[in-house]
This record gives C-alpha cells, sequence and structure tokens, in this order.
C-alpha cells in the first residue's frame, strides 16, 4: 500500500507542487484582502453619498444603515465628518504611483509610513513610490513627460525651467484651488478653517510661478544649511566641549586638530606590535645582550618610520559641493558694504552688469576691503579643509567626516538624519553650531561684518499632478493623497521620520533639527563675476586655484581683472543676444490665457483669467526697459562716457543708528 502511495506521489509530484503553491498563494491574497479593522471614509467638499457609494461597490443603503442614525440620505455629508465603510465593501483598488530623487535614508520609510496612514482611511488607494537617483532624474523627468508615463505624484525639479513651465501647461494640475482652500484633514486641528498656504511657515510663496500664475506643487519640508562636528573628536582632540563661537575661535581650534596625527587601525596594531617589540628589546639590553642594540634600532627606526607617513586630522571635511553653500553663508557676508558703491538701481543686490560697471568704471576693484576680507576668509578657511577638495565630489567630504577623520562639515538638514545614523554607528556625538564670523577681535574683518547671511527658508519637496484628464479618480486620490501628507500631523510625522523639518507652523525639527534656526536679519552678497561667457570660466579657474593655495590674491586679481575689464562686455552681449525670445514664450503663455478668458462661463474665473492675460502681456514690456537699462549702462561703460556716483549715501545720523544697532 505505501508502495503505492509513493508511487502516485511520485508521478503526481510536480502537478501536487504547483497545487499547494496555488492554494498557498490564493490564501495569502484573501488574508491580505481582508479588512478586520474598522474602515472610516473622510468626507471631502463635492462628495455625495452615491459618489462615496460607488467608489467600495455598495449601495447607499448599506452606508446608511452602518452609520445609523447619523448618516441619512435626506441630508448630504459634511465635507470633513467620518463615514464608516460596512467591512464587507471592496473597493476597486486604484494604484497611484509616486517619483521623487531623495535617496536619503528615512525618505522611502516616511512615505511609505505615509501611503499606509493612508490606505487605512481610503482602503482602496495604494501608493506606489519610485526613488530615482539625482544624477539622471532631469532626463528621467523629460522622457515620462514626452512618453505619457509620467507618475501621478513628481518631484519637480533637474529639469530646464522654459522646458518646465511648458510642461505645467500640458500636463500638470493647478493647485491653486487646493492652496488657497482649508486642508480637510486639518478638520480636527487650529488649522480647519485657514486655507493651506497660510498653515506653512514660508506662505508657500515659492511655489506660486509667476510664468503661469498658479500654484503648481506643493511642498512638504524645510531645508537650511549649518555646520556638524564631531563632539567627541572635538573634545579629544582640543579639550572642547562646546563650538567655537566665532572665526578667530574657529581657525585656533583647526590650528590645534591639525597637530594631530590619524592614525589607522592597521597602523594601530603595527605599532603597538612595535611598542612591545620595543620594550622586549630594551630587557635584553639590561641583561648584556650586545646583538640587542643593534635591532632596538632596526626596531625604532621602523617605528619612527610609520609614525612619520601618518596623516594629521583634517579640520574640516569639504568637497566641490559642500564649499557652494559656505561661500553664500560665510564667505560673502563681509562683501554687502559694495552695495553701497555699486547697487545702481538699489534692489539691494549686485548684479552682474553692476559689478562689471563697477570695475569698468573704476568705482570698485578686487582691492576693496570688504572683497580683501572675504578673500582673507577664503584663504583661512580652505588652508583647513581637505587637500584637492575642489575636485572632490559631495560623498567624498562625507566619507572623511563618518571616518571621524574631520571634525567640522557644513552641509544642509537633507543630511541630518543619514549623519546621525552614520554616528550612532560609529560611536561618536554630532553637534551643530553656526558658521563662524569675524569678531571684535579681528578688527580689520570685523569692520566688513554687518551681520550673518540673509535666510529666507523655503518649502522645499514640492510634488506636482502630471495625471491626465481622463484618469479622473487617479488624479483625485494623487491629489488627496498629497494633501494628506500636507496636513499638520501627518506632515510633522513625515518629517520625523525623515529626519527633515516640517514645512507647517507651530513645528520644529526634532533631534539635532532644533538647532537649526534662520537668519530672519541678515545681509545679502555685493559680489557677482556671473556675468556669464568666458569671463565666468576665467574666474572660476583663478579661484579654484586661489582656493588651494595655487595662487596668491595678489596673482589672482592681477590674471583677473584685465581679463574681466576686456571680455565682459562681449561676454554679456554674446550670451544675451537672443534675450526677445522670452517674448514668444509669453506670448504663448498670453494666448492661453486669452482663450480660457473668452470660453469662461463663470464671471469670476473670466475676470481672473484675464488679469493674468494682462500681466503676461505687460511682462516683456518689463524685460525690455530692465534689458535696455542694463545695456546703456553696459554701453557707457564700455564707451566711457558713464558717469556714476555712489549707490548709497548715507547722513550722519543714519550711520549713527546702523553703529548703534550693532
Amino acid at each position: 500500500m505505501y508502495k503505492k502511495i509513493f508511487a502516485a506521489l511520485k508521478n503526481y509530484f510536480g502537478i501536487i507542487i504547483i497545487g499547494t503553491a496555488f492554494a498557498v498563494s490564493a490564501l495569502a491574497v484573501f488574508l491580505n484582502s481582508r479588512i478586520d479593522e474598522d474602515v472610516f471614509y473622510i468626507v471631502k467638499t463635492g462628495d455625495t453619498l452615491k459618489s462615496i457609494a460607488d467608489e467600495y461597490s455598495i449601495t447607499i443603503d448599506q452606508i446608511c444603515n452602518e452609520n445609523y442614525p447619523d448618516v441619512s440620505e435626506k441630508f448630504p455629508p459634511a465635507a470633513g465628518s467620518r463615514i464608516k465603510i460596512p467591512k464587507n465593501a471592496r473597493a476597486q483598488v486604484i494604484t497611484v504611483r509616486l517619483a521623487h530623487w531623495q535617496l536619503e535614508p528615512g525618505v522611502r520609510d516616511g512615505i511609505d509610513y505615509m501611503a499606509k496612514e493612508y490606505q487605512k482611511l481610503h482602503p482602496n488607494a495604494r501608493i506606489v513610490q519610485n526613488p530615482v537617483p539625482e544624477a539622471t532624474y532631469g532626463q528621467w523627468f523629460i522622457t515620462q513627460m514626452l512618453g505619457g508615463t509620467a507618475p501621478d505624484l513628481i518631484q519637480v525639479g533637474f529639469v530646464p525651467y522654459n522646458l518646465l513651465i511648458g510642461y505645467y501647461f500640458r500636463y500638470f494640475t493647478p493647485l491653486t484651488p487646493y492652496v488657497t482652500s482649508p486642508n480637510p484633514y486639518n478638520k480636527h486641528n487650529e488649522f480647519k478653517d485657514i486655507a493651506l498656504r497660510d498653515t506653512v511657515k514660508d506662505g508657500y510663496k515659492n511655489l506660486y510661478n509667476a510664468d503661469v500664475q498658479e500654484y503648481m506643487t506643493i511642498g512638504l519640508s524645510q531645508h537650511l544649511v549649518r555646520f556638524y562636528y564631531n563632539r567627541s573628536l572635538l573634545e579629544k582632540l582640543t579639550g572642547r566641549t562646546n563650538a567655537p563661537r566665532n572665526l578667530s575661535e574657529f581657525m585656533k581650534v583647526c590650528s590645534e586638530i591639525k597637530q594631530h596625527k590619524y592614525v589607522t587601525k592597521a597602523q594601530k596594531q603595527e605599532i603597538d606590535m612595535l611598542d612591545a617589540r620595543v620594550k622586549a628589546l630594551e630587557q635584553r639590553i639590561s641583561r648584556g645582550e650586545a646583538r640587542a642594540s643593534e635591532d632596538l634600532a632596526a626596531v625604532q627606526a621602523k617605528r619612527e618610520k610609520i609614525r612619520s607617513e601618518m596623516t594629521s586630522y583634517i579640520p574640516i571635511a569639504s568637497s566641490r559641493y559642500h564649499i557652494g553653500s559656505v561661500e553664500g553663508n560665510m564667505f560673502n557676508v563681509v562683501t554687502t558694504s559694495a552695495r553701497d558703491l555699486i547697487d545702481f538701481n538699489h534692489d539691494c543686490t549686485v548684479s552682474a552688469v553692476e559689478q562689471f560697471v563697477g570695475f569698468k568704471t573704476k568705482t570698485i576693484d578686487l582691492n576693496y576691503p570688504a572683497y580683501r576680507a572675504k578673500f582673507e576668509i577664503v584663504a583661512r578657511y580652505c588652508s583647513n579643509s581637505m587637500p584637492g577638495f575642489t575636485g572632490l565630489q559631495r560623498d567624498d567630504g562625507v566619507l572623511m567626516f563618518v571616518q571621524q577623520r574631520a571634525v567640522f562639515m557644513n552641509t544642509g538638514t537633507w543630511d541630518a538624519n543619514m549623519v546621525s545614523l552614520q554616528a550612532k554607528d560609529n560611536g561618536f556625538e554630532v553637534g551643530i553650531m553656526d558658521f563662524p564670523y569675524p569678531d571684535p577681535s579681528e578688527p580689520e574683518l570685523y569692520k566688513q561684518f554687518y551681520g550673518p547671511a540673509f535666510e529666507d527658508p523655503q518649502t522645499v519637496f514640492q510634488f506636482g499632478t502630471p495625471t491626465p484628464e481622463s484618469a479622473g479618480e487617479r488624479k483625485r486620490i494623487a491629489i488627496d493623497f498629497l494633501l494628506f501628507m500636507a496636513s499638520k500631523e501627518n506632515n510633522i510625522r513625515l518629517n520625523e521620520i525623515i529626519g527633515w523639518i516640517p514645512a507647517v507652523k507651530n513645528a520644529e525639527g526634532t533631534g539635532i533639527l532644533k538647532y537649526f534656526k534662520p537668519h530672519a536679519d541678515g545681509v545679502t552678497p555685493g559680489l557677482n563675476f556671473g556675468i556669464g561667457g568666458e569671463s565666468i570660466i576665467k574666474w572660476q579657474q583663478v579661484y579654484a586655484m586661489y582656493q588651494v593655495g595655487q595662487m596668491s590674491f595678489e596673482e589672482m586679481r592681477d590674471e583677473f581683472t584685465p581679463y574681466y575689464i576686456a571680455r565682459g562686455y562681449k561676454d554679456y552681449m554674446q550670451v544675451n543676444k537672443n534675450w526677445r525670445r522670452s517674448i514668444m514664450q509669453d506670448e504663448k503663455i498670453s494666448s492661453v490665457f486669452k482663450v480660457k478668458a473668452m470660453l469662461a462661463t463663470d464671471e469670476k474665473k473670466r475676470e481672473e483669467h484675464w488679469e493674468k492675460y494682462r500681466y503676461v502681456k505687460l511682462r516683456p514690456m518689463n524685460s525690455v526697459i530692465n534689458t535696455s537699462y542694463d545695456r546703456a549702462l553696459l554701453k557707457g561703460a564700455e564707451d566711457g562716457t558713464l558717469k556714476m556716483k555712489a549707490a548709497y549715501e548715507y547722513s550722519p545720523e543714519a550711520l549713527a543708528r546702523i553703529k548703534h544697532r550693532r
């Protein structure tokens, strides 16, 4: 009998395996599809009992029976209220795809968590995220748009602006109605009757697109840049328990750090072995063994050779990626007084044209005290950075920091979670410090310091919705999920998981993020060589050589200044020769608004479209005025006919008030 059973099993083994696998899979699908917990639907503006019933493939009577006596067919459901869905309801599953380039630890976990929480409220919604590497994101974005395969929620960025405007008009859904209305997911907090844009710290001011005249994206986080430092290593090398408070202290600490040698694990093991060998040989010499003296000398020489090959600790982990934020937040703050001379249009910034005109008319040059102060700080800072940092990538600087070979590193809040995790794994504590600025102990530098760099942190991690009109339900869920993540409680939770600063008001970062506070009162830079063409390339070359110590300030000044003065006007005219082409884009945009205004049936909407139409039609006039002004300045400077006074003149009383406030 057993033989017959084994024979049958042998003959039908394959069929049995396939049948078993099918049964297990079917059971798994059944268990995963069960809805054991109570499911509630959050009513949104415009929802009806019929639309809710259709979404879950049930009847209105079933909804009313499940929620009796709170829900009745006689009364429409109130926006923000919760309706319990019968447990036997099975909604049609709609998959919404979300794409972004954030590969930092925590981002995918945060979105996955939000997706699961959202699915508890909306079992018919399935959120799938697709992280794309930053290096290829721009090409991927364009390909998805042109191929008609764009995700339903896409992080906007890494695309030329002129292309992005076209994509906004062609593919994206304007989010203005949602941004200017209360978020239904804020129904149970202090923001229940407040427009979404008024619930975030910056009012979404950077998300309004002036070209499209609409809010096209909704952001979820904020970022700032500061110095991270290794608390444990700082105390070990310098004895300090607190971060340096100003530039002079910072440079003193850097000097102390460089006095210490970094010992690798292999070097330490070899040194320990040689130390033990030296001790043993010294004991042999004390016993009178003559040959031991020769051996001791050889061992000591080998030990000294290893010590001579040790590199010093590096004060600042840096790269060409990291140096950019230091440029604006630390180096350029001392150049702000140059605006008094060359901010000719009084807009509180120095444009590339104003900079060139200032040099061409000899109103200013690189010997200006504020510029000399900047390059003094640059030289001192870069001399304490990693050798050859201008040719290194972002990961090189981060690796140097997490390996505890460097004490300081400047980067943004987007790296906070990663740095914290690496610090925990490598056994050290991370601290946060502000940028070190000049203080009265260095009067020549402090004389040029009027305050920290002005910071106006904007909402980032922003998503748009390019879902086509033909997929209306998918688009509705995509926008609804975006509003879900933008609500107060969910936005705080999302950023806690990611390790970023929430965008909503009354919410601060946790952990080391609580030390990131923006400089609401600060200064703007007074140096701008970005006139384009060969001039900017020349500047980048000599400035990079100066940063790595291959060129002195005098050599950099003498090589760049005559080249810049001779080439600047030609470079500007070459780069901006096709400036009128932007008018073509404005004509297209104005035509869109004109058609919308003519077809609108609602009086309010019609007037809104006409207002946008007038704005876009006037924009080319502003462009002509600004370009004509710039060209008049440049031509006058080039011909030698331009006579310009200092941009600002201050009365003694105003100077006294400024001095008192400092």
